[in-house]
């Protein structure tokens, strides 16, 4: 299969974080509309620093890189205009349902930026880009272990007020999920968030496992009672954390060039993708931050055929499980896979 036959194939993005997906064009835009210095001399040294083209030294530092693109979601117009064009890059990519990930709490951070100017603008963007394009979307709500608890209980009560609450389009908030920090932060400091947010009926997805271990998984999916694993590449090897995933059938959220560009693996040849595929570690493929890692779901998609021997038929049987572990309601899971992988 060429990159267009790779295009074309239906498919389905659970591991997208919008704030990691900002077109380097509308980082130049929004600067300059909203007069915010990004420190660069010249839009090329911008670029370099907004694009992660070889592994960095680790996690941490390639999770530094998000604050820039941070500055320019400066306010509604700036979020909206990212929430649209998120669904409509991934529309281009042959998405058919989306979850897209954002942190309420790392966007407002130093700035004069409401919760809800957030929620309104994602919510909204959303809605504009799933409306013109025919695709399904649904939002999910991070909490970044690395800033302020008393901040990230504020944004979790937000998520609930507008998912549970009046707001005409609650529906598309559909999860919620932690990142950063898995080895320095204590798993029961966010146990009460996230137990909340999954009494209020959302999809409960964790990072977990993609810099730290087997054992991290196993802790995730018994302390927070995820119902998907961000990552979670630390598995393989141990049959312990792998038949738990199988046996609960909880689905790893693989982004295979994210963790070679993060170091988390030594490279794309070496991942363990395929040998979890073979074990029957059920997973779905996905692109983690875009236009930061100067890629595409469709690159992803090279990758496991040009490297792993995906073929065509294993992607559906890839995407067609995936829509069975969507977070969006069921009605818009036997649409999807009604019209595309029937």
């Amino acid at each position: 299969m060429d990159s267009n036959g790779l295009r074309k194939l239906p498919k389905v993005e659970f591991h997208r974080h919008l704030d990691g997906s900002v077109r380097f064009e509308t980082i130049l835009d929004l600067a300059k509309k909203n007069a915010i210095d990004l420190g660069h001399k010249s839009d090329a040294e911008l670029l370099a620093r907004t694009k992660i083209i070889s592994p960095m030294k680790d996690l941490a530092a390639v999770l530094d890189t998000f604050w820039t693109t941070q500055k320019v979601m400066c306010n509604y117009e700036a979020i909206r205009r990212v929430a649209f064009e998120n669904v409509e890059d991934c529309f281009f990519d042959g998405v058919k349902l989306a979850e897209l990930r954002f942190a309420p709490v790392f966007m407002a951070h130093g700035k004069k930026l409401s919760h809800d100017e957030i929620f309104e603008g994602i919510l909204d963007g959303i809605k504009a880009g799933a409306d013109k394009y025919n695709i399904h979307v649904g939002a999910i709500v991070i909490l970044a272990r690395s800033l302020p608890v008393e901040e990230n209980a504020k944004a979790t009560d937000d998520t609930i007020r507008y998912a549970r609450g009046n707001h005409p389009l609650r529906d598309y908030i559909v999860g919620f999920d932690l990142a950063d920090l898995e080895d320095k932060i204590a798993p029961e400091i966010y146990a009460p968030l996230v137990e909340k947010a999954r009494k209020a009926g959302l999809g409960i997805t964790i990072h977990s496992g993609e810099n730290t271990s087997a054992q991290s998984v196993i802790t995730a999916i018994e302390t927070y009672h995820a119902q998907r694993i961000g990552h979670g590449i630390k598995v393989w090897g141990d049959e312990k954390a792998m038949n738990l995933l199988k046996e609960r059938d909880i689905p790893l959220e693989v982004c295979p060039t994210s963790n070679w560009l993060t170091n988390s693996v030594k490279s794309l040849e070496s991942h363990p993708l395929p040998l979890l595929l073979k074990a029957g570690v059920p997973l779905s493929i996905n692109s983690d931050d875009p236009h930061l890692m100067n890629i595409d779901l469709t690159n992803e998609y090279q990758v496991c055929h040009r490297l792993y021997g995906l073929t065509a038929g294993d992607f559906k049987s890839i995407n067609k499980n995936s829509v069975h572990h969507s977070f969006l309601n069921g009605d818009v899971k036997a649409d999807v896979l009604k019209k595309y992988f029937s």
